[in-house]
């Protein structure tokens, strides 16, 4: 029997009907049903958001036979209720008006669809009109879905002033509009809500006189709603897995899993349980191509991420390791919006240690998350040229030989290929997040600002069984560099560990925008 297809689709009722691959998520589905009618769910993009919209459709619009061999199958009645999916995808939110008049299309649309008439001037009084209107009409309540509730508002992020207006604006337009839900003529007609997004603006004027509204994002009970655990690959792509690693000439399973695990694996979205997920995109697509490759970034990403990234003065090399409060990544308010939070939303960053009462560590959660986002932001952010990459795959090799006049030759040519305005504000941390950077798009372990007893070296790389502890200096000598090493004990914790250490000072003149020295001890 051939493998089923692997979907390329959000669209549930084409998946079944074609017989794709389904990774049954419908237990999660029948808890919310069972447990509750109003729901918030933040999820990075390609996580299955609107894939799950699509399922709820089905599933309200009494379409059982679709949902055959699912857990939910012979647990829900299928009764048909009337359905209205609200996907700001399709909806022009360029300004407040714009977003307006599409939301009274959308309503006037849904109304000629159920053969109903509605009444009202604007939005909000439309929208009534439609939900108390199908109310009477079919005698039965109606289900509200909406996908990318947020992107009326991010989609203006990082623009300035006049794109925080905006902002403001439709955030303002969307507060009026999803409040009619919690309005006392219509809360009684609604069975079932479901709101998505990739933000959570859990405590911004959209949702905080909504106080049923029951916000599972950071929830133990729905960590691994979506994205695939290591448990579901094995169940229900195992002929992939086998395929994709004989392919890939791997020695054994275990083996394979360890370079699955490495490059998809990490996402963690409760600091409550404990439990990883993998990206659905990368893990289809590489069992699809038959190699590893940064599969979801080539989906893009989100401009309002770069824009503010472009507009803050952000020390990135700090995102390794962010400690955070568990109330920190699930809200934030449009006017002052901490970049951490909104990285951890997007899936940029994700949940590394919990301490299991307030206080949680945040990292990148893969190599295919942290390669290619040090990528975005030397293209993005510092404007590297096209060259970079290929640059920085020779200053790697360079520095695994120790050839540290090559390291000092290649750095400088990096630099050249970024733009003289952008030296302006150059410091120490310019020059070794530049560096730092550069080692991440190789996928090798790049931390910075590590921690020992004595203070935090700038930047430690280990590799196969070497650990390179780097610090930076502006206008002093690269031995200098090397004493501070020394004398702060930053290579301990490696020499404990095993590794062969070597410390390296790099010695740099800001106004030449040069590296003058590297100097390099083995130990």
């Amino acid at each position: 029997m051939p493998k089923k297809r692997l979907p390329d689709t959000s669209s549930f009722r084409k998946i079944r009907e074609h017989g794709f691959l389904y990774v049954d998520k419908t237990p999660w589905i029948y808890k919310m049903l069972t447990q509750g009618e109003l729901y918030f769910l933040s999820r990075p993009r390609r996580f299955g958001k609107s894939l799950t919209i699509s399922t709820l459709k089905e599933l309200f619009s009494g379409n059982k036979e679709l949902f055959k061999g699912l857990y939910i199958y012979d647990k829900w009645e299928f009764e048909k209720y009337p359905v209205l999916v609200f996907d700001f995808n399709e909806i022009n939110f360029e300004t407040k008006e714009k977003l307006e008049k599409e939301l009274k299309e959308k309503i006037l649309l849904f109304a000629r669809n159920y053969d109903l008439k509605v009444e009202g001037s604007s939005v909000i009084s439309l929208f009534v009109s439609l939900l108390t209107g199908l109310y009477k009409k079919y005698r039965n309540q109606v289900v509200v879905l909406v996908d990318e509730y947020d992107k009326p508002i991010v989609e203006h992020l990082g623009k300035g002033e006049e794109g925080l207006k905006r902002a403001i604006e439709n955030r303002e337009l969307l507060e009026n509009f999803f409040g009619v839900l919690k309005g006392e003529s219509v809360v009684d007609v609604l069975k079932f809500v479901f709101v998505t997004g990739v933000s959570a603006f859990a405590k911004v004027s959209i949702f905080s006189k909504w106080n049923n509204l029951n916000n599972i994002t950071i929830s133990p009970h729905y960590a691994e709603f979506l994205g695939y655990t290591e448990e579901e690959i094995f169940k229900y792509f195992a002929e992939y897995l086998g395929d994709f690693c004989k392919a890939q000439g791997f020695k054994d399973m275990d083996e394979c899993m360890e370079m699955i695990r490495y490059w998809y694996n990490g996402y963690r979205f409760s600091p409550w349980k404990d439990v990883r997920v993998y990206n659905p995109v990368s893990i289809m697509r590489a069992f699809t191509e038959g190699y590893f490759s940064n599969w979801w970034f080539e989906t893009g990403t989100p401009s309002f991420l770069v824009n503010l990234l472009k507009t803050g003065n952000y020390y990135i090399p700090r995102f390794e390791e962010l400690e955070v409060t568990t109330s920190f990544i699930s809200a934030y308010e449009l006017e002052d919006i901490p970049i951490e939070a909104l990285l951890f939303q997007t899936g940029y960053l994700t949940i590394k240690e919990f301490d299991g009462r307030e206080f949680i560590r945040l990292g990148y959660p893969n190599i295919e998350v942290k390669k290619s986002f040090s990528e975005i932001l030397l293209r993005k952010i510092y404007r590297a040229g096209p060259g970079t990459r290929k640059l920085a795959d020779e200053l790697g090799k360079a520095l695994l030989r120790e050839d540290w006049q090559e390291v000092k030759e290649i750095f400088n040519e990096i630099l050249a290929e970024i733009p003289y305005p952008l030296y302006t504000k150059a410091d120490e941390k310019f020059f070794h997040t530049v560096f730092y950077l550069c080692l991440n798009l190789l996928g090798y372990d790049a931390r910075s600002e590590v921690l020992s007893s004595r203070g935090r070296c700038d930047v430690a790389v280990t590799y196969r069984g070497k650990a390179f502890v780097i610090e930076f200096k502006a206008g002093v000598s690269a031995e200098e560099a090397i004493k501070q090493i020394e004398e702060r004990g930053y290579a301990k914790r490696y020499q404990a560990k095993g590794y062969k250490v070597v410390k390296v000072g790099v010695s740099f003149d800001v106004g030449e925008r040069l590296v003058k020295e590297v100097v390099g001890k083995t130990h």
